[in-house]
């Protein structure tokens, strides 16, 4: 298996890795569907489920609601309580059901669905308790979205060693300023209590990308 892997914690190979941490990479149109860019990852997702997560007993979360300037889907309640109600089914759990349709044991893959970008999703899906223990993670995306997650938003939120995973983009492209500028400030001087810190960056976040989406500069 030929994996590209980008240094994140000092010394930290990927046999040393227990889980892995898939962020969500946008819907299709209808919001109840994956983006290819999104399939993409849960197939590099899989090949590392078998490298080293189930050897060492890991999980893979898949985090993330909809991207920032997302309004497509109806209602969609969960099935688990506490029955949430969202627009669309979220990326975390359209992502779920992917890899477990792939044959991914369920009780080995996790979906946190509340967070609305990048930061927030390392962010809940750090605190929320998804992975479990504190043991080493894989963050798997392209490389334009990795570049932001390796320089800008793991550090700051991450309390765990982690390394990145890069998947193959088709076609190459360079993101918008824009998004590494809100996640600069999202991720900025954040409480160390990890519930404030969540409370904190999602107030942001909501703020922040409510402007970029109104000037027109949507991701």
């Amino acid at each position: 298996m030929d994996l590209d892997i980008v240094p994140g914690t000092s010394g930290l190979r990927l046999d040393d890795v227990a889980h892995v941490l898939v962020p969500g990479r946008g819907r299709d149109g209808s919001g109840f569907g994956l983006t290819a860019e999104s399939l993409d990852r849960l197939t590099v997702a899989g090949q590392l489920f078998e490298r080293v997560v189930r050897p060492a007993a890991g999980r893979i979360v898949c985090a993330g609601y909809k991207s920032p300037g997302d309004r497509t889907g109806t209602e969609w309640r969960s099935p688990e309580p506490p029955h949430r109600v969202f627009l669309g089914i979220p990326e975390g759990e359209l992502m779920r059901r992917e890899l477990v349709s792939r044959g991914l044991p369920p009780e080995a893959v996790r979906a946190e669905c509340a967070s609305v970008e990048t930061v927030t999703n390392f962010l809940r899906a750090e605190s929320g308790g998804y992975f479990g223990d504190r043991r080493p993670v894989a963050i798997v995306a392209q490389p334009d979205h990795l570049r932001r997650i390796m320089s800008v938003i793991a550090p700051r939120t991450l309390r765990r060693p982690y390394l990145g995973v890069l998947v193959p983009q088709r076609p190459p492209r360079t993101e918008p300023w824009a998004a590494t500028l809100a996640s600069r400030l999202i991720a900025a001087v954040l409480p160390a209590d990890p519930r404030l810190a969540t409370e904190r960056a999602t107030t942001r976040a909501e703020l922040i990308w409510r402007i970029v989406n109104a000037t027109g500069r949507r991701r």
